[in-house]
């Protein structure tokens, strides 16, 4: 289950680097304290001075090893995205294409630079289907209630204008708070 602050699963949250820190200052406390000033009068005088720069040093550590662990998670994430066959793209609550994965490029024919902040609506889907179906009212129904469209057949048109059809697989974007702010949609060409 991923934790509710965002942060992925088996990553220490704040309060695990707040402990390891509060922990620290204990142990140089009390250590310090054990000391007789008689015998090492100049470690006082610089006690804090050296106790912020090891606490710092420490600091340093553990959000470089915490976050270098973090991004090798979504460098794994971003190459899976990148290489998998099927057409990944996320839209924001206005149908403007946020998210273009590789395979989303090669199907649709359009660059990544020339895609995204762009409506699905006029680039990669038509207002209107062959049948007459209205694509701009399923599209605007599709980003404010993603759950309603969870499976999805609908006819798309590539950067050449060929008309082809995908089915797509939707789910809803959330903030942290769990409010939908878009949808992410994967997809594979379908004969219909």
């Amino acid at each position: 289950m991923k934790p509710q602050d965002g942060r992925a699963e088996g990553q220490p949250g704040a309060g695990t680097i707040s402990l390891i820190f509060l922990l620290f200052g204990v142990v140089w406390t009390l250590g310090v304290g054990i000391l007789d000033p008689a015998l090492n009068p100049g470690i006082f005088t610089w006690d804090p001075w050296i106790f912020i720069a090891i606490a710092t040093g420490l600091v340093y550590l553990l959000v470089r090893h915490y976050t270098g662990r973090l991004s090798g998670s979504e460098d794994l994430y971003r190459t899976m995205v990148e290489n998998a066959g099927s057409i990944i793209l996320a839209m924001d609550r206005d149908g403007n294409i946020t998210f273009f994965n590789r395979q989303a490029e090669e199907f649709f024919g359009f660059p990544r630079g020339e895609i995204i902040g762009k409506n699905a609506i006029g680039t990669i889907v038509p207002a209107t289907e062959s049948s007459g179906r209205d694509l701009d009212q399923l599209l605007r129904e599709l980003c404010s209630s993603p759950g309603q469209f969870r499976v999805n057949l609908n006819e798309n048109v590539t950067s050449t204008g060929k008309r082809v059809w995908v089915a797509w697989t939707n789910r809803a974007l959330c903030d942290r708070t769990g409010f939908p702010v878009g949808v992410v949609s994967v997809g594979m060409e379908s004969p219909r």
